[in-house]
């Protein structure tokens, strides 16, 4: 996410929210979002299932890192 705030003109949004127990993230550029994805009652979650969809979060943003360079 440090690249997109440094080296880009997008905009991010991240929410940790202990209270809802919700994780959030949104990209976007211009008007326009490119990537969003939530994941609701984060801490009751199977350990390796969470780690599977951190990981495909992480592999969309540098996708879309990977693009934008080109």
């Amino acid at each position: 996410m440090y690249w997109f705030l440094l080296e880009s003109n997008y905009k991010s949004s991240i929410a940790l929210d202990a209270e809802k127990d919700t994780f959030f993230i949104k990209i976007k550029k211009g008007n326009n979002n490119l990537y969003t994805y939530h994941i609701a009652h984060f801490s009751k979650k199977n350990k390796r299932f969470l780690h599977f969809e951190l990981a495909a979060v992480v592999n969309c943003l540098l996708h879309i890192k990977e693009a934008a360079m080109r």
